[in-house]
C-alpha cells in the first residue's frame, strides 16, 4: 500500500463536512454511491475523509483521475486502520533515537557503525530533525544519500543506504507509517568494488615493528609494537587480539584457545615457531598473573601502525595487513589451505581463502613467482 502525502489535515474543525452547508464547504460534493469521497468543484481534485474511533482524517488525493482516486482512497482507508494513531506523530529525531536504542545489545562493531551513522545523518539531513516520519518521502532519501554518494565506497553506501532500511522498518513495525519510504528509493544497494589488499613483505613486516618500539617518547611504543608483531606472527585479527587472555594460551598443546568475534565460533591457533619467543618474552614480563587477565594492554595500535608506515615511506597498511601477512607465510611455506583456514576460524575448507586472499599468496611477489615457475622447469 502506497501512503500519499497530506496535503492538508486538521486536529480541529474539519476543511469540509458533509452535513454542513456554509460557503467554506460549498465547493465540494459528495462522490455518491462512494462513502468519503469528495471532488473539488473548480480544481476538480479529489478529497477523502474518513472516521476512525471518532476522529475525522482528511486527505487530498492528488488527482483529479477518479479510478485513481478511488484506487488512492482505498489504500489510505487500509494505511488508517493500519497506523497507531499514539504514535503517527513521531518525528525523525525521535525515530532515530529509537533505532539508536535497538541496536545497544549489537556488537561494538555494529555500534560504532550506528553511530557514526547517526552522527552524519543528524549533521547533514536537509529537512529538519523534525519533520514528522509520515511526511518523508523516498525523494527525501535519494537526496540524503546522493549527497554523500560521490565521497563513499560502495560498501559504505550500502551500510548507510542499510541503516536507513532499518531505521524505517523499525517505523514499520511500530505502526508510525503503513509502507517504508526507503523501498521506492532509487538506489538501495550497491555491487561491492574489489578491495585492494595490500600485504607488507616480510622486510616491511620487521621494518614496521621495528619503527613503532624506536619512539621511545610514545609511553605505549611496546605496548603497540608487540600488538603488531603478535598480529603478523599469529595471524590473528585486531579484535581477537584484544580479547585474548592468559588463560586462552595452551602451552601444553602448544596452541591458543580464540573466539572469533564476528561469528563467536571457538577455534584453536597453534603457537607458530616464530610466534612462541614473543609469547615466552611477554611471560615472562608479566610474570605471575591471572588467567583472566588480558595479554595486551592496549586495544588496537591503529595510530601507531599509521604513523610508522607514513615515517618509512610504506603504503598505509592496516592492522588487517598484518594478519594477511601471516596467510600469505603459510601458503609460500606449503600449508595446505584447509588447514590454514582452521587456524583462521574458517569453516569453508578454504574457499575463503583462495577467493578472498589470492593476492596474500604472492601475486606481487617475484620472488615467489620464479619459485613457482622453476617447478615447471623440474616437472619438465
Amino acid at each position: 500500500m502506497k501512503e500519499f502525502p497530506p496535503v492538508w489535515e486538521t486536529a480541529g474543525a474539519p476543511v469540509f463536512n458533509e452535513t454542513t452547508t456554509t460557503e467554506s464547504t460549498s465547493s465540494y460534493i459528495k462522490i455518491p454511491n462512494i462513502p468519503g469521497l469528495y471532488r473539488h468543484l473548480k480544481s476538480g481534485r479529489y478529497y477523502a475523509a474518513k472516521k476512525i474511533n471518532g476522529k475525522r482524517h482528511e486527505r487530498s488525493l492528488r488527482t483529479t483521475d477518479r479510478q485513481i482516486a478511488e484506487r488512492r482512497q482505498r489504500d489510505w482507508v487500509a494505511d488508517l486502520r493500519i497506523i497507531d494513531r499514539e504514535v503517527e506523530r513521531t518525528n525523525f529525531g525521535q525515530l532515530m533515537t529509537s533505532f539508536v536504542a535497538a541496536g545497544r545489545g549489537k556488537s561494538a562493531q555494529t555500534q560504532t557503525t550506528v553511530n557514526s551513522f547517526i552522527k552524519r545523518l543528524r549533521e547533514t539531513w536537509p529537512f529538519g530533525l523534525d519533520i514528522e516520519v509520515r511526511h518523508i518521502r523516498p525523494s527525501h532519501l535519494d537526496e540524503w544519500l546522493a549527497i554523500h554518494e560521490a565521497r563513499l565506497k560502495n560498501t559504505s553506501y550500502n551500510r548507510y543506504a542499510g541503516c536507513l532500511k532499518q531505521m524505517f522498518d523499525i517505523a514499520v513495525n511500530d505502526r508510525i507509517i503503513a509502507v517504508s519510504p526507503f523501498a521506492n528509493i532509487r538506489t538501495r544497494w550497491k555491487r561491492p568494488q574489489t578491495p585492494r589488499r595490500l600485504i607488507p613483505t616480510e622486510q616491511q613486516f620487521h621494518a614496521i615493528v621495528d619503527s613503532i618500539r624506536s619512539q621511545r617518547f610514545t609511553d605505549h611504543a611496546n605496548d603497540s609494537a608487540d600488538f603488531v608483531e603478535f598480529l603478523g606472527l599469529a595471524g590473528l585479527g585486531q579484535a581477537e587480539a584484544s580479547s585474548l587472555v592468559w588463560g586462552d594460551i595452551d602451552w601444553a598443546r602448544e596452541c591458543l584457545h580464540v573466539r572469533r568475534c564476528k561469528t563467536a565460533a571457538l577455534f584453536d591457533v597453534p603457537i607458530y615457531p616464530n610466534l612462541r619467543p614473543l609469547l615466552e618474552r611477554l611471560k615472562a614480563t608479566a610474570g605471575r598473573v591471572s588467567s583472566n587477565r588480558r595479554v595486551f594492554a592496549i586495544k588496537d595500535a591503529k595510530k601507531a601502525l599509521a604513523a610508522a608506515c607514513e615515517r618509512l615511506e610504506y603504503p598505509r597498511f592496516s592492522q588487517r595487513s598484518m594478519r594477511q601477512f601471516l596467510i600469505g607465510r603459510l601458503w609460500k611455506a606449503g600449508v595446505d589451505r584447509k588447514l590454514i583456514a582452521k587456524w583462521q576460524g574458517h569453516r569453508d575448507g578454504g574457499k575463503l581463502i583462495i577467493d578472498t586472499y589470492t593476492e596474500v599468496f604472492g601475486d606481487d611477489d617475484s620472488a615467489y613467482e620464479h619459485q613457482q615457475l622453476a617447478k615447471l622447469g623440474r616437472a619438465a
